[in-house]
């Protein structure tokens, strides 16, 4: 009777809650292993090798680029590698640890709401949390990423991570990404590694051997390959035209302008000063646009270059825009402080938009 309440629950949440010593263990696997993985090196060449291990069992990864994975994993760039994965892990429950706060604030801080409506607006909010393209622990990896910039004065060896660690789900393949141009072995097995493994929280499909885990492999492992036949194909067709960067200053220019309009269209309709969620679509397809045309139009520049050139498209595009704004008049409605907030979140989220404008665009090139 003491395990009826209970019985309802998936197999692991029910071992959780009725085995102390499998509870412990899992907190310890979930809290303080990735603690440890950062601090201690042989633990990391341990995670490293267990998981090289599974994947030639698993049949993800042939033994020739198991040998050549094992025998580089004393590089002091692995090392960075594993760290930063270690801190990929640590951000996991950020995310869900935040939204279960903001929804059990929003009860508590709304006693005259039916509790019905209000636990039912605080799933929602959890809900939310779970499909927002940007989340806390998103943020923290992003966050992270920027600080190994910053720190090691290296943007290179960060130019993939730093932008896709800010985006939730795609942000834990951020340095397996990154590693495909150094240690390309290493970065599709890990890709491959978390992605299949991720498909097994899909019920019914995500047992071993499933097609959809088929898929993904096939998906984080065959595809880059076949990105990166397609990159550096178009990499010696390059070779001979000269590197442009200038038009993105027409780009952003235009897209500012476009944004200002939408402001003085917005403000003649409803008198008052449009959100950038009022125009999200907009905020959406603008920079993507911007983005795609940045790349296009680079010449002969490389990849790294022509990422780099949108991400400062799409900057730019922020700033005029709220130039655009301040100087049509709508900063006399906001305050100093706002203006620049409203600045600082259009830079960004054009930023992102320009740049994966800029990647999508790349990998549909043939």
């Amino acid at each position: 009777m003491l395990h009826l309440p209970l019985s309802m629950l998936p197999s692991g949440l029910h071992k959780f809650f009725t085995n102390l010593e499998y509870a412990r263990d899992r907190l310890s696997f979930f809290i303080l292993r990735p603690i440890r993985l950062y601090f201690d090196q042989e633990l990391r060449e341990q995670w490293l090798c267990d998981m090289v291990s599974e994947g030639k069992q698993k049949h993800i990864i042939s033994e020739d680029d198991a040998g050549v994975i094992l025998s580089k994993i004393r590089e002091p760039f692995i090392q960075k590698y594993l760290k930063s994965l270690a801190v990929h892990v640590c951000t996991l429950p950020v995310t869900q640890i935040v939204s279960v706060a903001v929804a059990v604030s929003y009860v508590f801080m709304h006693p005259e709401m039916p509790r019905t409506q209000s636990w039912s607006i605080g799933l929602g909010i959890i809900a939310l949390f779970q499909v927002m393209p940007v989340s806390p622990g998103s943020i923290c990896r992003g966050l992270y990423v920027l600080y190994l910039v910053i720190r090691e004065r290296n943007f290179k060896d960060y130019n993939v991570a730093v932008f896709l660690g800010f985006f939730k789900y795609i942000g834990y393949l951020a340095f397996p990404i990154q590693m495909a141009y150094r240690y390309p072995a290493l970065a599709r097995f890990m890709a491959s590694h978390w992605a299949t493994g991720a498909v097994h929280i899909v019920p019914v499909f995500g047992e071993s051997g499933a097609l959809l885990e088929h898929g993904v492999f096939c998906l984080f492992y065959n595809w880059p390959l076949t990105i990166r036949r397609r990159i550096r194909k178009r990499a010696e067709r390059r070779e001979g035209v000269k590197p442009r960067y200038w038009h993105a200053g027409l780009y952003a220019a235009a897209a500012g302008l476009i944004f200002g309009l939408a402001d003085f269209i917005y403000i003649n309709k409803s008198g008052n000063l449009p959100d950038l969620k009022d125009l999200w679509w907009l905020a959406v397809i603008v920079p993507f646009v911007c983005g795609a045309g940045v790349t296009l139009g680079c010449g002969g520049a490389r990849l790294s270059n022509r990422i780099i050139t949108a991400a400062v498209c799409g900057a730019v595009t922020g700033m005029i825009y709220t130039a655009i704004s301040a100087a049509a008049g709508c900063g006399s409605q906001v305050q100093i402080s706002g203006i620049t907030v409203v600045c600082i979140w259009r830079v960004f989220v054009f930023t992102v938009f320009s740049v994966v404008g800029a990647v999508l665009t790349e990998l549909k090139l043939k």
